[in-house]
């Protein structure tokens, strides 16, 4: 009985810390699109569950662009997402 309570509280801890883990590098950083890298493939955006990126249409067939940085959590799964090297978290300061 006191295993099942030692592994219980070290998952809540593990959770708890993750996120001010989270929540000390969302205020920090924010995703940035390399636009000559980019292949507009869109898995970017599919990856996006905060609704971050958005597509433009423009002359040459749209481009992605930051819509919302404040809504930016800087989880990474954008850029685990994108095989071409087009997205990078940067410092929000920048």
């Amino acid at each position: 009985m006191n295993i099942l309570y030692i592994v219980l509280a070290s998952l809540f801890l593990f959770f708890i810390l993750g996120h001010v883990t989270r929540c000390k590098r969302a205020r920090n950083k924010v995703i940035h699109i390399v636009d000559d890298n980019c292949a507009r493939c869109r898995c970017c955006l599919k990856k996006c569950h905060r609704g971050v990126l958005e597509m433009v249409a423009d002359g040459e067939g749209g481009h992605i662009t930051v819509k919302s940085p404040e809504r930016c959590t800087a989880c990474g799964d954008c850029v685990a997402a994108c095989k071409f090297n087009a997205l990078e978290l940067i410092d929000r300061k920048r």
